[in-house]
């Protein structure tokens, strides 16, 4: 397992004046992604960012990769600070990083250990 550290992400988005474009950005890139582990896990390795790609080491994205076993289900809620974002469903929270071409996966499978730590099954560096 990988760890994300939350901190104090939901009072950073309310002091950065995130628009609506950033929410809407990041949130379609999230529904995208659990929709692609929905449909077997594949095509979701192209969303995540390439850390969190690295990390999957040698299996990568093929047969007996954790993105294949991730949970999924519809994005209920995500908050955005500049370029980082969490996004959580009934099974899962992810976290994402605006880079150059968009919305990346940086966290997926992702468990809260305590409030501010959270153990993921991928990425999560």
């Amino acid at each position: 397992m990988h760890k994300i550290i939350a901190g104090l992400g939901a009072v950073a988005a309310v002091l950065c004046g995130c628009s609506s474009a950033d929410t809407s950005s990041a949130e379609e890139a999230a529904q995208r992604f659990e929709a692609a582990v929905a449909d077997g896990g594949g095509p979701a390795c192209a969303l995540l960012a390439p850390r969190a790609r690295d990390g999957l080491g040698p299996v990568g994205c093929g047969t007996g990769s954790p993105v294949a076993t991730l949970p999924h289900a519809p994005v209920g809620s995500i908050v955005v600070w500049g370029d980082e974002a969490q996004a959580r469903s009934t099974s899962d929270t992810l976290f994402l990083h605006d880079f150059p071409d968009g919305w990346r996966v940086t966290g997926a499978g992702c468990r809260p250990r305590n409030q501010q730590v959270y153990d993921c099954a991928v990425g999560g560096r």
